[in-house]
């Protein structure tokens, strides 16, 4: 638990940090002169915790599906009008680990099982469960959440196909960097012109918001569910953890850690701690005690084990880029 505790951090800090960065460039386009980033976060954490004081979460996840939902069209959009050529996009999928990533802080070990930690997040797997029970889902309903799964991970590829792709074939070719968010504005301008800023800003702030809530609510929904209890985040002690959460994350924009390559480790510890978490599943899915007739069966244990592989790969790439991104700190 106290190691899941630093790892949320992370991640709270660098999307409090693109989320404040976003705005701060969008004000000086509004105001005469900007607004400090370290009020932008201020603000935003003072926003996301009166909003879970009051538990109100699930009708705000709504808003923000619409408001993410913009961002996906936008990106999908951009990528039709900048689409490479299929020889390109076959190449893509070969893979390959970069020597180099010019234009990044990190290095390519990083990205690359940044990559992977952000996708196959434990943090998902955890709020996927959560939210799973909190349905009242039985096993009856098993082809329904199969079917609500398939649904999610469909349109986060499409979404994440059409943003590597977007970034691949326009800041990549004009050898735009990308260690500062307000360089992403050039991705929306094929589509959006001059207008680029205000859907960007729309956007992001929505999916740093849609990421920086379910990074808030990862330990105390852990410690509920550990302790068999409802779930509510209204409650002192949650008030306490979620305080705590949203402290952190606005010292660590006020003191200055670059969101993006913040972010970008966060990922990476997600994927060096993958392994435990498929391991932990692998073990649970197995005993008869717990699982009945649901018990896993050959193709399951095929399938687990091929994922731990790839997992205990990923995380010594993550392992290793740490050490090096760390040491050039």
């Amino acid at each position: 638990m106290k190691f899941e505790l630093i790892n949320a951090t992370e991640p709270l800090i660098g999307v409090l940090g693109i989320i404040s960065e976003v705005l701060q460039v969008w004000s000086e386009t509004v105001f005469v002169g900007s607004i400090p980033l370290v009020l932008w976060a201020l603000l935003v954490a003072v926003v996301l915790y009166l909003l879970l004081w009051i538990g109100n979460y699930s009708f705000f996840e709504k808003i923000l599906a619409v408001l993410v939902s913009i961002m996906g069209v936008a990106f999908i959009a951009s990528m039709f009008i900048s689409f490479p050529s299929f020889k390109e996009l076959a190449a893509g999928f070969v893979p390959s680990l970069p020597e180099s990533a010019e234009g990044s802080d990190n290095n390519p070990l990083i990205i690359v099982s940044g990559m992977v930690g952000t996708t196959v997040s434990v943090f998902v797997l955890i709020i996927r469960s959560q939210i799973v029970k909190e349905t009242g889902w039985k096993m009856k309903d098993n082809a329904l959440q199969k079917r609500d799964a398939m649904v999610s991970a469909s349109l986060m590829f499409i979404i994440s196909a059409a943003v590597m792709i977007t970034a691949a074939s326009t800041l990549n070719l004009q050898g735009i960097k990308l260690n500062n968010v307000a360089e992403m504005v050039p991705l929306l301008e094929p589509i959006a012109g001059k207008a680029a800023l205000g859907v960007f800003v729309v956007g992001i702030v929505a999916a740093g918001l849609s990421s920086h809530l379910p990074n808030l609510l990862v330990i105390p929904w852990l410690i509920i569910d550990y302790r068999k209890e409802k779930r509510a985040t209204n409650n002192k002690f949650n008030r306490i953890i979620l305080l705590i959460l949203s402290v952190v994350s606005v010292l660590g924009v006020w003191m200055g850690f670059k969101p993006v390559f913040v972010m970008l480790l966060s990922q990476a510890c997600l994927a060096v701690v993958l392994p435990i978490t498929i391991a932990s599943i692998f073990y649970l899915s197995s005993k008869k005690s717990l699982m009945n007739s649901h018990v896993n069966k050959t193709y399951d244990f095929i399938l687990l084990g091929l994922i731990m592989l790839f997992s205990l790969y990923m995380s010594s790439l993550g392992i290793r880029g740490l050490i090096i991104d760390l040491a050039n700190i």
